[in-house]
């Protein structure tokens, strides 16, 4: 779908949209996971940001990747959500459990890791943890990335730099811990 397919306004139709959906979903969910560190409530705001897509879609005006576009609707979901809500500690290691493809193990060992670098992003400076959620887990380009952040691709790939060097050191830490 090129940025010109973007402004139609065919786009708001169903079919199209769900099209739109499919291809971007899971990089949304991701993004919003990895923020909320809950998976119901990361159901809830993907699902509230592919809304608020649907409703706002005739005022994208198609400047910059429609990833990007709706990145940044998903990171405003996501400070809304913290303006609203008390955080809650959840059970990490009960959820997914009866994935078929990973012995029970193996996700205690998947999730384990994950909250491993779950608690490094916390030791980084907040636009440096914002640059890992974009790149690695909201699968944006670096392009892409700075548009959400409003700053310049250079300045995008020096801050991801500086915050994968913080994040190995971190991770390195935790391993030589007993």
């Amino acid at each position: 779908m090129s940025k010109t397919d973007l402004s139609d306004e065919s786009l708001a139709a169903p079919a199209r949209f769900a099209d739109l959906y499919q291809r971007h979903v899971r990089r949304i969910y991701r993004y919003i996971y990895v923020r909320v560190n809950s998976v119901q409530d990361a159901e809830d705001l993907t699902a509230q940001t592919f809304m608020a897509a649907f409703v706002g879609i005739r005022a994208y005006r198609g400047e910059g990747s429609i990833a990007a576009w709706l990145t940044i609707i998903a990171r405003n979901c996501v400070v809304t959500h913290y303006r609203t809500r008390r955080p809650q500690d959840t059970l990490d290691l009960a959820e997914d459990v009866s994935a078929p493809s990973h012995s029970v193990e193996e996700l205690v060992g998947l999730r384990l890791t994950l909250a491993e670098v779950r608690r490094a992003l916390d030791t980084l400076t907040a636009e440096q943890a914002e640059v890992v959620r974009l790149r690695i887990f909201g699968e944006l380009t670096t392009a892409e990335a700075a548009q959400v952040m409003n700053r310049s691709e250079a300045a995008v790939k020096m801050l991801l730099h500086r915050a994968l060097r913080d994040l190995r050191q971190t991770l390195r830490a935790y391993e030589e811990q007993p």
